[in-house]
C-alpha cells in the first residue's frame, strides 16, 4: 500500500500538466512589468492598441492638433467594458467621438496565462505631428490594483 503512494507520489510529480500564466509583482513593489516579463498581457495590449489605432483613423471627425481625450473603465474577461468615465478631457464634441471610437472596438476576451476576472483600462487618443502606441502597465495606490494604459497618438 506505502509503495503505491510512493509510486503515484513520484508519478505526479513527472508528469505534471504545465500551466503558463503569467503573475504580476505586488503594487508599489518598484518591479517593472514589460514585454520580456509579461508577454500575455502586453501581447493583448499590443493587439488591442493597434484595433483602436485603426478605428481612430477611419473615423471622420473634427480634429486639430494636440487634441486629446482618455477614458477608464473596467475590462472583463470575456471583454465587457464596464463603468466607463472620462479622465482627460478637449472638449464636449472630441470627448464624445473618442468615446464612440472606444465602444466600436470590441476587446478581445482575454487570453489564455491572464489569470485576472478584470483589468482597469485606461486608453488615451490623441492627434498630433507623429504616429504612437505607447502601452504602460503600472499600479494604482488608490485600489491597489494594476492600470493597463494605452496611449495613441496619430497624425492621420
Amino acid at each position: 500500500m506505502i509503495m503505491k503512494k510512493i509510486i503515484l507520489l513520484i508519478m505526479l510529480i513527472l508528469f505534471q500538466i504545465p500551466v503558463f500564466s503569467e503573475e504580476f509583482p505586488p503594487t508599489g513593489a518598484g518591479i517593472r512589468v514589460t514585454k520580456e516579463t509579461n508577454p500575455i498581457y502586453w501581447g493583448y495590449l499590443e493587439d488591442y492598441g493597434k484595433a483602436l489605432k485603426q478605428a481612430l483613423e477611419a473615423k471622420r471627425m473634427f480634429r486639430l492638433r494636440g487634441w486629446g481625450a482618455e477614458y477608464e473603465f473596467i475590462l472583463t474577461r470575456d471583454g465587457e467594458i464596464k463603468d466607463m468615465k472620462g479622465s482627460i478631457f478637449q472638449n464636449d464634441y472630441y470627448d464624445k467621438k473618442v468615446k464612440e471610437i472606444i465602444l466600436s472596438v470590441k476587446p478581445l476576451p482575454f487570453r489564455e496565462g491572464m489569470n485576472v476576472d478584470e483589468i482597469h483600462m485606461r486608453i488615451y487618443l490623441g492627434f498630433q505631428r507623429y504616429d504612437e502606441i505607447d502601452i504602460n502597465i503600472g499600479g494604482s495606490f488608490i485600489d491597489n490594483k494594476e492600470i493597463f494604459s494605452i496611449g495613441i497618438n496619430t497624425s492621420k
